[in-house]
């Protein structure tokens, strides 16, 4: 009885190990990515604002391990046209790409969310948000529904 538990202990504890992701030890937690992301903020930041031609305190830049959002803060565009915001957000989604492409602390980014809002923070009201997701080449589209 007792080789039939220890069979079956080991059984078991192969079964963890094989079943482990393949890279192991050497993929970071979303925590440790998103702490590694921290230093680019500023210059997505700056990468956002050159593409839609504002001031860099009008956007604000967050990022999670799987995804960046980028808010355009009071933008002069909110009162235009969706297909105005639209080929912005295509600049600012691409330029964003740009930057972090070949970055490993965003190798797991598979989404660019591009906000208008009104207003910061708790007071924030999104006009409009566009999701450009990766493609196999690396580049972001637009989201297709």
């Amino acid at each position: 009885m007792k080789s039939a538990f220890a069979v079956a202990a080991l059984l078991m504890l192969a079964v963890v190990s094989l079943s482990r992701d393949a890279s192991g030890a050497d993929v970071a937690s979303d925590s440790e990515q998103i702490k590694r992301q921290a230093a680019m903020i500023p210059s997505l930041q700056q990468a956002a604002a050159s593409a839609g031609k504002y001031d860099s305190s009008s956007i604000n830049v967050k990022s999670t391990a799987h995804l960046v959002t980028i808010e355009v803060i009071n933008s002069k565009l909110n009162n235009a046209s969706a297909a105005d915001r639209n080929a912005e957000a295509s600049a600012i989604a691409s330029a964003i790409g740009k930057a972090i492409g070949g970055k490993a602390e965003f190798s797991a980014v598979a989404t660019i969310h591009v906000d208008y809002v009104t207003g910061q923070g708790n007071t924030a009201k999104i006009v409009q948000g566009f999701v450009f997701n990766k493609n196999p080449d690396g580049t972001f589209k637009p989201h297709q529904s």
